[in-house]
């Protein structure tokens, strides 16, 4: 029941940053795409790590999709 679990919430950020790509939300998906990895590696070791890293990454998805960061005032 895990795997299934992980695999719809994993399945459903992935589409959010599908989603973004195809806007030409660059910053945003790869900042998202960034998270998921970093808080995966972090909460990774066990399954139970694996998949509240997975669903706290689909909760940032979320979030910057609908607050997108302002990534271009740091980079100027």
């Amino acid at each position: 029941m895990e795997y299934v679990v992980m695999a719809v919430i994993l399945a459903f950020d992935l589409l959010i940053v599908k989603w973004k790509f195809e806007h030409k939300r660059y910053a945003d998906a790869t900042l998202d795409l960034t998270l998921l990895i970093i808080i995966n590696m972090v909460m990774g070791g066990s399954l139970g790590g694996e998949i509240v890293g997975t669903i706290a990454a689909c909760i940032i998805s979320l979030y910057l999709l609908a607050f997108p960061p302002k990534l271009g005032n740091l980079l100027a």
